[in-house]
Formats: structure tokens, sequence, C-alpha cells
């Protein structure tokens, strides 16, 4: 923190919290009651402490996933927040973390920047994904729609409201638009050329009104709360001014009012029983968190101790950390974070059966498709086989005919195998040199002076009559 005027300087500067932050993103401050809210979006959280850091306290660690702009309502003791996570929304809670509830959850995707018309009652917020400005009121009722549109609207982030005009960031154009509040009409350009604006407070004394304290008109100093005392929600006239809070790894007393420690001999599952119990006879209203279940809804205006705490109920003293207890702040977050786990693991499956299913059936696709192609080719195919009994090697039997045709040993080239035709009923072997331009001779059975020139027509012409191993031997030199 830092004076305004001095804020430039960094000597002026003052660290308040530098311990348990993540990604704290949206500030307000209570200038009525002294206290800073913030939202943190690696957390998880939204937390509340004074406005010197010295005292907090985490008020909400569960059902949010990316919160971001918070803004604060002192003279109604109410606390507002964005949130642009997987389900997105804005809500609303007493600034003691009671009474939570849900303003907006349908037709809105990224909610940024937020900020209430305390004067007319209405909070505003950009979209940066819809690329809306709306508005409603802080019931969540009448809602309307002012300014939609991607020039003037890209990326919107911060927003804020004074008199008749609304103003907000743009990060994409780099710049600062106004426009009527009322019709979303008048838009003008106040500054351009910016590097990355976020976001954009207005200082007037009309912006923050001034109120009582509630926790500095009770007759002992703070509320009479050992550490911090948290303005209540005002919905109707009986409604509590304040309550005590302790921190997260200590809890209230049975007077509402001091902070006390989990002794060692006390269990967990008792403690946990027992608060349960706390709760339900002590506050009926919705949204109560695990925070702060047994300070809820009490203030110092009630009648008597007792009536605030059953008789039936015997638990002099709240939890505290020891080395095996976990404190209620730190199993809340444990608990949270698991759920967070368990959820980007349903994400992480979805996702991969989703790329998978859809790759198999492609590939089914394809190999139907190819398997469709190959019957239709192998139908329109058409084939032609030609047997030609003159060259046909057959190997059925043992004593089979064969026919070899080549040169000699001497030369070592021999030439496959034919079939030759005969026209008697048996042949020699006979192995000869014969010119392989001229005719083939055949020796058969009778005598040399019958041997025949085989005519010169083709081979395929001739009758087939099987030989008794006839082999012949071609060389390049003929006989005369």
């Amino acid at each position: 923190s830092a004076y305004m005027d001095k804020a430039s300087d960094p000597a002026e500067q003052e660290v308040l919290i530098d311990e348990q932050l993540h990604s704290p993103e949206g500030l307000a401050v209570d200038w009525v009651h002294k206290h800073i809210y913030w939202t943190d979006s690696g957390n998880k959280t939204i937390s509340v402490a004074t406005v010197d850091g010295s005292r907090r306290r985490t008020l909400f660690s569960q059902d949010l996933s990316e919160p971001r702009a918070i803004s604060v309502d002192p003279l109604r003791g109410f606390m507002y927040w964005s949130d642009w996570g997987y389900q997105a929304k804005i809500e609303k809670s007493g600034l003691n973390g009671v009474d939570r509830q849900t303003l907006v959850s349908d037709n809105i995707e990224w909610p940024n920047g937020i900020t209430l018309d305390l004067l007319n009652q209405r909070l505003y917020w950009v979209d940066s994904k819809l690329h809306q400005l709306s508005s409603i009121d802080f019931n969540g009722g009448n809602r309307k729609m002012l300014i939609s549109s991607t020039d003037f609207l890209s990326h919107p982030f911060g927003i804020a409201v004074f008199e008749d005009k609304v103003f907000w960031t743009d990060l994409e154009n780099e710049a600062i638009f106004s426009a009527n509040r009322l019709n979303g009409l008048e838009i003008s350009i106040l500054a351009e050329n910016l590097n990355n604006p976020h976001d954009i407070v207005i200082f007037h004394e009309l912006k923050q009104p001034r109120a009582a304290d509630a926790c500095e008109l009770s007759a002992q100093p703070n509320g009479g709360c050992e550490y911090l005392c948290l303005p209540a929600p005002q919905t109707s006239s009986h409604s509590p001014k304040y309550t005590c809070a302790c921190p997260d790894t200590m809890w209230l007393g049975p007077d509402m009012k001091r902070c006390y420690r989990v002794p060692p001999s006390t269990s967990t599952t008792t403690l946990a029983s027992t608060t349960t119990r706390t709760v339900a006879a002590t506050t009926r209203a919705p949204g109560t968190t695990a925070h702060s279940p047994t300070y809820q809804n009490h203030s110092t205006e009630t009648s008597s101790p007792a009536a605030a705490v059953p008789s039936s109920v015997s638990v002099p003293r709240a939890p505290a950390v020891s080395p095996s207890t976990a404190s209620p702040a730190t199993s809340n977050h444990s608990q949270h974070y698991g759920n967070e786990g368990g959820k980007m693991g349903s994400t992480v499956t979805a996702a991969v059966i989703g790329i998978i299913v859809p790759m198999a059936v492609i590939a089914l696709l394809c190999m139907s498709g190819y398997l469709i192609w190959r019957n239709w080719k192998r139908k329109n195919t058409k084939s032609m086989n030609f047997d030609n009994p003159v060259y046909r090697k057959t190997t059925e039997e043992e004593d089979e005919d064969e026919l070899h045709i080549g040169r000699t040993a001497q030369v070592g080239h021999v030439y496959p195998a034919v079939s030759i035709p005969c026209w008697s009923s048996g042949c020699l072997s006979i192995t000869a040199p014969v010119n392989i331009s001229k005719a083939l001779l055949i020796l058969f059975r009778e005598p040399r002076s019958q041997l025949h020139q085989l005519p010169k027509n083709p081979l395929s012409e001739l009758p087939v009559v099987k030989c008794k191993r006839v082999a012949l031997s071609l060389e390049d030199d003929g006989l005369p």
C-alpha cells in the first residue's frame, strides 16, 4: 500500500501481505470497517484482512474456479465477485462469509471486471468473450445488456461507474472507453495507446459514502472480538451487526468472541460432528461455508451465550493445528484441491476419449473403403490364361518326360527343359549336337535310315507324344 500522491515512489510502498499468496487478482477496500478483500485464482480462495495486513482469514475456498474481480458494499454488508472458470458466474455473500448466493450463471462466459453503483444499487460487469457490458440489481434481477460490440469491447478487463457514465479498459484496443450507463450510448475514447490497461478506479468522496462502524460502536474495543470483527449482511432490521472471526488455524469458543486451539486429546471426527450440530442449531442462513461454521450469524447483540450454544453441545474449545491434526482451513483446502484434481482428471479423460474414438472410427471407415474397392477391382478385372502344351512341364510323376536343351558340358550353358513331340510309339534318349536354327532331329527305335526331319511348321501345330527323356545338347555349330 501507499498514499495516492506517493504511490509511484518505491520507498513509500509498504508490503502488507507476502505469505500464502499465489495469484492475487481482484482487490477491494472496505473503507468503513478498515478491511481489504481479495481473490486468488491460484489458491482458489477469497480472503479478508485488516488494512495493515496483520490479521487475515480465508472466507471461501470451495466452488471457486477462476475468481477475478471483487467489489464490496460496506453499507449493506455484502461483497460481490466474478468467476470466469468452467462454470462462469457472479456471486455475492456477506462481508463475514455468510449467505453466499449466485446472481448470474447463464449467458455469461468470461466475466472480468465488476463494479457497484451504490446509489442506484446496480452491479455492472464486462464479458470479454461475449463482448458485452451488462448490469443487474443487487439481488440479481432486472438484467440489462447495455453494449454489445466487438470494436469497443474487444477484450474488456476493468470497469468503473460514476454518476451517469460507465468506464472500462480494453486490452486489445489498449484504450479506456466511456459510455452512458443508462442506455449504452455516447461511446467515446478517453485514452489510447496504453500498455496493457487492466483495472480502473475512480476516486471521489461520493464513491465512498460515510457510515458507522458497528464494531467500534460496541462498548468493547473491536466489538469484543479477540481477532477479527467482520460486518454481517443487513437483510432485515433484526440482522446482527457483526460477527467475530478467528485465524484459519483456530476456532471460536462458546462465547463467540475468543479463539481457541484444539486440545491434543480432541479427535478430528468428534470435533467435526460437534461443529456440524452447532451450525445446525445456531444458523439457518444459506450458503454457509466450512471456514466459519461457528461464528456465522452471531453478534454481540445476542441476549445470552447460552441461547447461541445449545446445552447439548459440550465443546468448550475448537480446533487448532497440531503435528497430527490438520487445521480447518488446511482440511478445506485439501478437499478443494482434491475436487479440482478429480475434475481435471475427468476433463483429461474426456479429451483422450474424444481424440481416440474419432480416430478409431476414421480407421474403420478407411479399412471398409479399402475392402470395398479391392472387391470391386477383382470383379471388374478380366484375366486370360494361356496353356501351351508344347512348352508345359509336368512333374507329377517321377518318370515324367523331360527334355534338356543346352550347350555341351564344355561350354557350360544349359537351356531350360521343354517337351518335344514325337511321331512314334517310343523314343530313345539321344545326345547330339544340333544347330538351334535348323530343324530338330528325333531318333526312333527304327533303323537309322528311317530318321525323319521334323516339319518346318511351328511346334504348337504338331501332335504331342510322350517320349522317354529325350535330351538334346545345342551348340552354335550344327550338323552338316
